[in-house]
């Protein structure tokens, strides 16, 4: 069974959170890496795979998948390795109640604040005209939007501070939740943990080292070191070139959930 995913680097948010289960899973896949600052994922050839334009895209014998949270159940149901959703079904609903907490809730907060900060050194010394032009191939128009608001740095204050209001109300509903269990979910490691490594984890101690560290959020610190010394975490984090990728053996054998 051939595995293709196209994903951008550096692997994160919705590319980290499949490319991750993948190796958690210990399946074999090929990696293609797209270039964001080229805008390769709306060239033809990729808005083949995946119409609307975005990463991730997974295709699986020739059947292409393109939700991030549905696709990594789909890799979790699919393939034999070890289990990302908990076999508790109250574990499982936290779970997903977790997932849609980090993409749809803090994530998107946490993803404005990063946008309107890098997306103009993202897009490069462009001028508009060729930037409308790319802006034009987003399928997406409330995509296109903020992308342009972000660019020109036009986004209202107030949606910005919301923003970051919203990421401070999310760290200590994060750090109450993991001063009680381990994992997102209860007791077991699953797709909650790996949703929140890559939406939210590296961005809040990026951005907001004064209230995410190792003195304020004692147990998201300790979550976290867990997370990084995961064998699985370990390869995603070191492969940064888009080479094919084979798991190490190490993921299949992670007992430590």
């Amino acid at each position: 069974m051939t595995v293709e995913l196209y994903y951008f680097q550096p692997l994160g948010t919705n590319s980290g959170r499949v490319y991750l289960a993948l190796l958690e899973k210990g399946v074999p896949f090929i990696g293609h890496h797209l270039s964001g600052r080229d805008f390769e994922h709306l060239k033809p050839e990729f808005l083949k795979i995946n119409p609307r334009g975005q990463v991730p895209a997974m295709v699986h014998d020739g059947i292409a998948l393109y939700e991030g949270m549905t696709m990594n159940e789909y890799i979790d149901e699919t393939f034999e390795g070890p289990p990302l959703r908990p076999a508790n079904l109250v574990e499982r609903e936290r779970m997903r109640a977790w997932c849609r907490y980090s993409e749809n809730d803090l994530g998107r907060c946490l993803m404005m604040i990063n946008w309107n900060r890098i997306m103009p050194t993202f897009i490069g010394a462009r001028d508009m005209k060729e930037v409308d032009e790319f802006l034009s191939k987003v399928p997406d128009m409330d995509r296109r939007r903020s992308w342009r608001s972000a660019f020109e740095q036009k986004t209202p204050p107030d949606v910005i501070e919301e923003s970051h209001r919203r990421s401070r109300d999310g760290i200590k509903r994060i750090e109450e939740r993991l001063s009680k269990v381990p994992y997102f979910a209860g007791q077991s490691y699953s797709l909650a943990d790996i949703d929140f490594y890559n939406f939210c984890g590296g961005i809040l101690m990026m951005w907001m080292p004064d209230l995410v560290n190792e003195k304020a959020t004692p147990a998201f610190w300790e979550w976290n070191q867990r997370m990084n010394a995961r064998p699985a975490v370990q390869a995603m984090r070191g492969n940064r070139t888009g080479m094919p990728t084979q798991p190490p053996a190490q993921a299949a054998a992670q007992q430590s959930r």
